[in-house]
């Protein structure tokens, strides 16, 4: 018995999230057995190296750092201590960039896209890149101030998703009430069963968004559905006829096309397809096999595996910005299985992650090296 509740106790983590949601995709779709194969083969080698990265941070001993008695035996000028009032604070100040911008973006394209559409296309993308800071404070405002309650929480999630929405970005709402979700989770304040209630909540807002749309563009399909199997017929044919064409182009231009210097990856994705005037998303799996061919699946899926482990880890021991980063990034992970990670700012949220991966270990090891001997220390003090 005793097996069985620690499996129950256990919590669902990235990689199964990842792994679960790209087999629904390949369930769910008509994309080709070969593709699929690669898709599944993508989504294990990105699971593996998850737990390669999780088991990563035990092997360094990073939990030392938490660790009482290492504390007091190092000098107090050594210590490391969380200070999530700062944490706070932070989070609070992106949020209020955050929106700024969001109500700055409104005033540049005329009208609201939510109830005008056609006021989306003069969004800046600059302003609505800087708008969406506002996802990423809440999260870790929420991840710092672990006094909030979930029902509190969820509320004001609900309100600023109602906010983000504004622009018309479906995506952005998600990331938002994703991201809180994770959090609340990952510091126990709602459990598996809750976690499941409240993701189907966001699935169903998410149907409704896609209802809604269909109908104001006129379009028929089902919900959702069609999207996923438009998305994977893409992916198909970049496999099958643009395997490495690109050449790192779509990441070039998820980068410049912010700053005018070329066009936007989805873009790209389109024309090539010989379609004009919308976007098209490629998945994740088909930026990275239209950039770097199919080879390049392992490199990549491990190595994000391995930092998306090893963050994990950060973020479940040290909560505050930590946990709040991973939370969005996880969030985006799990979003960009049919929308790829080709935007500058989520870019940029992964080189947030990682910056804060490699100050935890700068202060693990000068901890290291300022108390090589804590025995010797203890000694002199008698």
């Amino acid at each position: 018995m005793i097996w069985k509740r620690e499996y129950i106790n256990n919590k669902l983590e990235g990689h199964h999230l990842f792994l679960i949601l790209t087999s629904i995709f390949i369930v769910l779709t008509s994309v080709s057995y070969y593709t699929g194969i690669l898709v599944l083969f993508s989504a294990l080698v990105f699971y593996i190296s998850f737990v390669v990265g999780k088991r990563l941070y035990s092997i360094l001993e990073l939990d030392s750092l938490l660790n009482e008695t290492n504390l007091q035996i190092s000098k107090s000028k050594n210590r490391h201590k969380i200070n999530y009032l700062k944490h706070y604070i932070f989070g609070l100040t992106l949020m209020i960039i955050g929106l700024f911008f969001l109500v700055l973006d409104i005033l540049w394209a005329g009208g609201v896209p939510l109830f005008d559409l056609t006021s989306k296309k003069f969004l800046s993308p600059f302003y609505t890149m800087l708008s969406r800071l506002l996802i990423l404070g809440w999260a870790i405002v929420v991840a710092s101030n672990l006094s909030l309650d979930k029902i509190r929480a969820i509320i004001y999630s609900l309100i600023f998703s109602s906010v983000v929405m504004l622009l018309g970005y479906r995506t952005s709402v998600v990331v938002l009430l994703m991201s809180t979700l994770f959090v609340l989770y990952y510091t126990n304040r709602i459990k598996n069963r809750e976690l499941l209630l409240f993701a189907s909540g966001i699935f169903i807002l998410l149907l409704l968004l896609s209802i809604i749309k269909l109908k104001i563009l006129g379009s028929g399909g089902i919900p959702l559905l069609s999207r996923m199997d438009l998305t994977m017929s893409v992916l198909d044919i970049i496999v099958h006829n643009f395997n490495g064409v690109f050449n790192g182009y779509l990441i070039y231009c998820a980068i410049y096309s912010y700053f005018g210097m070329a066009p936007g990856p989805r873009t790209v994705v389109a024309n090539t397809l010989g379609i004009q005037g919308v976007t098209i998303t490629p998945t994740i799996f088909g930026g990275v096999i239209g950039d770097y061919g199919i080879l390049g699946i392992v490199p990549y899926f491990g190595i994000l595996g391995i930092f998306m482990g090893f963050l994990y880890r950060i973020a479940e021991s040290f909560k505050g910005i930590y946990l709040g980063v991973y939370a969005v990034m996880l969030s985006y992970l799990l979003v960009a299985i049919e929308t790829g990670i080709l935007d500058l700012d989520v870019i940029l949220y992964y080189i947030f992650g990682f910056l804060l991966c490699v100050y935890i270990l700068i202060k693990k090891y000068r901890l290291y090296f300022k108390v090589k001997n804590p025995i010797d220390i203890l000694i002199k003090k008698e």
